[in-house]
């Protein structure tokens, strides 16, 4: 159903079962997949594009130009995945032209209201990011992430796999996956433990995970010797995927 008052694009593509409210705009090149909902006064600004399923609360404003005074009015996109909620007063920005043009979102994340998801941001499955949360541009993060409120994300961050990140905390170094992190500045307090057992983590794994944390964060080890008793302990996937990141970090990891 498309409200009269819905102002739609003529180069637009609607899927079937599409509910678009009142006052809603869908720009140009906008792509809406089967079964999404628009909620009244949302803004779709243009190349965009909507999985199935997607709900979109009133006076969420999605693919906006991105916030980069190098940006020319280029072609970027915004793509977000199948299932997600985005809430009310949320935006969510298309990709500057510095990497490969487009934002991302995954399947199945919510994003809670009046929070900000930059240009170039790439995220993964099942996140959720809580109110009021700012994510600037070019910040990667992994699945089953949770962000909670008022976090403040540096560029370029990396925030690892079922990681969880607490209120009010400042975030300008990669966050490791599967741990717990708080502060301003942010510092790690510990395994993401209920997360974990969430996601039916085996406990030999959680008490791998456990190592492999207790190593990092012995300042007696700097950072190659830490990695490389690391990879003495790691041998599961999950074990592997921590090892991993920290050998590929470029701005350094958050550290107790």
């Amino acid at each position: 159903m498309i409200h009269k008052t819905a102002i739609i694009d003529k180069t637009a593509e609607i899927g079937q079962n599409v509910e678009i409210g009142p006052n809603v705009y869908i720009g140009k090149n906008c792509i809406i997949h089967d079964g999404v909902k628009i909620g009244v006064g949302a803004v779709i600004e243009e190349n965009t594009e909507i999985l199935e399923n997607t709900v979109i609360s009133p006076n969420a404003h999605l693919g906006g130009p991105p916030q980069d005074i190098s940006y020319r009015g280029e072609d970027t996109k915004l793509k977000i995945g199948k299932n997600c909620v985005i809430r009310e007063f949320t935006t969510i920005h298309r990709a500057s032209t510095k990497e490969d043009w487009i934002t991302e979102i995954g399947d199945n994340c919510y994003i809670m209201a009046s929070s900000h998801i930059a240009h170039d941001c790439k995220f993964g499955n099942n996140i959720i990011l809580t109110s009021y949360s700012g994510i600037a541009g070019h910040v990667h993060v992994g699945d089953f992430a949770v962000i909670s409120g008022l976090v403040a994300v540096h560029q370029f961050v990396r925030i690892g796999k079922l990681a969880m990140i607490g209120g009010m905390s400042r975030i300008t170094q990669d966050v490791p996956p599967f741990t717990l992190v708080e502060g301003n500045p942010a510092v790690i307090h510990g395994l993401n433990v209920v997360g974990l057992r969430r996601r039916n983590i085996l406990p030999e794994v959680r008490s791998e995970l456990k190592k492999l944390l207790k190593v990092y964060l012995d300042k007696s080890l700097t950072k190659e010797e830490a990695i490389n008793e690391m990879k003495l302990i790691a041998n599961s996937n999950e074990g592997i995927e921590f090892v991993s990141f920290f050998e590929s970090s470029k701005r350094g990891i958050i550290r107790r």
